[in-house]
């Protein structure tokens, strides 16, 4: 550890606990993620496109940890009167680097959320237009303000000269960071907002209900943290002891991105706790199996061996299924619709894929359930 720049007892109070709780919460966001990852395979044996955007978010905030980690080379979490100027140059280009981690997890985690959104979209398009409306838009806030953060000082080395080196131009950093924040406040919120409709509409009874919308309202636990972390941003930029003040922005920040991962996840895992989806997740793929290899034939065709094999016209099913696949059930009672063309029967049967919401109808916009 790099030498102090006074004497005396240091106070490492503020360090301790911001590496507790990094550590703590990355922990817990990992567990959730790997179960999220083994529920997901128990229903479709395959990841989403969520998945992998919540991988990616769990990798870079294990990079967000070896920042801070790297950073106690460097006296992170002290008193600026405790850091050499040498200590404060690296921490400013860690503090840097930290920037442009947080908001790519920020963009990763949110964008996984809508993503799976997508997944309750099939029966209502509304939602599915508001969900790709949120991803552009996360996007695209994501590719302005990584670029802003990169750009905040010209030239950039200039965001970590503390002996005027170099003549420097930045952007009013402190309304920026507010404004940063304060617009993610507003993506929490909406991103909660937005399946309200569709699990309203769900047909379920109003315990059913309550289960449904407390598990996507845990989502609102990282919004808290989201709200804390601005305050913590204000008491930063009227600090004196920026190095000190700055610690609970990188707890809070933590907090905010685990919590988030933590709630996204709470829905796959569903199926590793509730014996009734794990068995029926099972059954359907023994049917579709055996489905498909007991497919009938019409006419007659030699087989490879030069034997003849018989071919018999049936009823010919084809079975269809609308998933809800990161964890919601958008037809699950197995509705089954018969249209009869040319003699030959198709068999469509809506089955539920997923975990939370059981065997719940989605009911069509205007429509009652006869």
């Amino acid at each position: 550890m790099a030498s102090t720049a006074t004497d005396g007892p240091v106070d490492r109070s503020r360090q301790t606990a911001m590496v507790a709780v990094t550590v703590i919460f990355t922990f817990f966001s990992t567990l959730a993620v790997v179960l999220r990852l083994i529920g997901r395979f128990v229903i479709t044996r395959k990841l989403g496109i969520d998945d992998w955007f919540m991988i990616g978010g769990m990798i870079f905030t294990y990079g967000y940890l070896f920042e801070i980690c790297y950073g106690l080379n460097y006296n992170i979490g002290l008193h600026g009167s405790d850091d050499t100027l040498d200590d404060m140059v690296h921490l400013l280009q860690i503090v840097y680097a930290i920037q442009l981690t947080y908001n790519t997890i920020i963009y990763l985690v949110k964008t996984s959320i809508v993503t799976f959104y997508l997944r309750l979209a099939t029966v209502d398009s509304g939602l599915r237009k508001a969900s790709w409306a949120t991803i552009i838009f996360l996007t695209l806030f994501w590719f302005g303000s990584q670029t802003t953060s990169t750009l905040q000082c010209l030239p950039v080395q200039s965001n970590w000269d503390l002996v005027g080196k170099y003549k420097k131009k930045c952007i009013n950093t402190e309304a920026y960071f507010y404004v940063l924040a304060v617009v993610n406040i507003i993506i929490d919120i909406v991103i909660l907002a937005l399946p309200i409709r569709t699990l309203k509409d769900i047909k379920r009874n109003a315990r059913d209900k309550i289960v449904l919308f407390v598990i996507f309202g845990v989502g609102g636990f990282s919004c808290i943290s989201s709200i804390i972390r601005l305050y913590t941003i204000k008491v930063f930029t009227d600090s004196k002891d920026p190095f000190w003040d700055g610690v609970p922005i990188n707890i809070w920040s933590m907090i905010e991105i685990n919590v988030a991962m933590i709630c996204a996840s709470v829905p796959a895992m569903k199926p590793l706790f509730t014996k009734s989806i794990r068995d029926r997740a099972v059954t359907s793929r023994t049917r579709h199996g055996y489905a498909h290899q007991m497919m009938p034939l019409s006419g007659e065709e030699r087989n490879g061996s030069g034997l003849r094999s018989t071919r018999f016209k049936e009823r010919k099913e084809s079975t269809y299924s609308a998933h809800a696949t990161g964890g919601a059930t958008l037809g699950g009672s197995e509705e089954h619709i018969v249209n009869k063309l040319g003699g030959i029967e198709y068999e469509r049967e809506f089955t539920v894929e997923e975990s939370y919401i059981g065997s719940s109808k989605v009911l069509p916009k205007g429509k009652s359930e006869p």
